[in-house]
């Protein structure tokens, strides 16, 4: 009987001192895993507004390649002073993302983009140029219809 009980206290010591930490109360591994496997996109534009009355938004939508679920919408972001815009912990994939910009600029812009985990993803975007509209500098060509070089269409009668 001594024998057994010390195999039994042998095998507890043993199996104590080479037992990993468990899991911690309060944490969420799913929320871990994710943080693990996301990566950050950076959308660099070429021509944006610098007025400093005025500033563009941008909308951005993420969706998955391969259709496992819905669209994500990021938010409405404005542009840093680098004429771009960061977006953190974005889970690992591919996505179609649609920029679609807000104020002066109007255009819409639709990629597929590839997000690796804990990578840096820089994507850069043309912009067409825009001008603010202003009722002081709108220019109406003066135009002065010449009857006489106009042309009369016979039509056909029945």
């Amino acid at each position: 009987m001594k024998q057994i009980t010390l195999y039994l206290l042998t095998l507890l010591l043993t199996a104590t001192a080479f037992a990993g930490p468990g899991p911690v109360p309060g944490k969420n591994s799913t929320e871990k895993n994710a943080l693990v496997n996301a990566g950050t996109v950076r959308f660099q534009f070429n021509k944006i507004a610098t007025n400093d009355d005025h500033q563009d938004s941008v909308l951005i939508i993420f969706d998955r390649f391969d259709h496992t679920g819905a669209g994500v919408v990021y938010e409405v972001y404005t542009t840093d002073a680098e004429h771009g815009i960061t977006i953190p912990a974005v889970p690992a994939g591919k996505y179609f993302v649609t920029l679609q910009c807000k104020g002066l600029h109007s255009d819409r812009t639709e990629m597929v983009v590839n997000i690796k985990s804990q990578k840096s993803e820089k994507v850069k975007v043309k912009l067409e140029d825009a001008e603010i509209f202003s009722k002081d500098n709108v220019r109406i060509p003066s135009y002065s219809p010449a009857f006489a070089d106009m042309t009369i269409l016979k039509t056909s009668s029945k």
